[in-house]
């Protein structure tokens, strides 16, 4: 049987009081991951909003099995 790693992100509100964690997306890899940050943070940019950092995240592993 083969397995897959895929990551599950998670925004860990560590600024906030951790009511507002939620899962965002599911990546690839760490540096996929790295890329979705960059897309989202230029998306929030848009907005005025301040950019997120990869501590706000945790990434959780998942494998997959085939």
């Amino acid at each position: 049987m083969k397995t897959k790693t895929f990551y599950v992100v998670q925004y860990n509100d560590c600024y906030g009081n951790g009511d507002n964690k939620r899962l965002e997306v599911i990546v690839e890899s760490h540096d996929d991951f790295k890329e979705w940050l960059k897309q989202r943070n230029e998306e929030r940019e848009e907005f005025s909003e301040c950019e997120e950092s990869e501590e706000e995240f945790n990434l959780i592993s998942l494998n997959l099995f085939k």
